[in-house]
């Protein structure tokens, strides 16, 4: 549907599929080629010299909130 039209979200767990659902609204600009939005690891570029992607984080993540208004 466009630039922060919505879409389709797929939730993955250790590369299994666990949820899908409608975003009725997305992040209206580009993050260029590299840019990703990622939760546990960077998967696209990194943001900072001083590490090379993926940069896992190794704790546990207990909560995770996405709040879209």
């Amino acid at each position: 549907g466009g630039m922060g039209k919505g879409g389709t979200l797929s939730l993955y767990i250790n590369d299994q599929k666990v949820g899908e659902g409608r975003m009725e609204q997305t992040q209206g600009i580009s993050l260029g080629l590299g840019g990703t939005l990622d939760i546990g690891a960077d998967t696209g570029t990194a943001v900072d010299e001083e590490y090379t992607p993926p940069f896992e984080f190794s704790g546990r993540i207990e909560k995770v909130t996405v709040d879209l208004r």
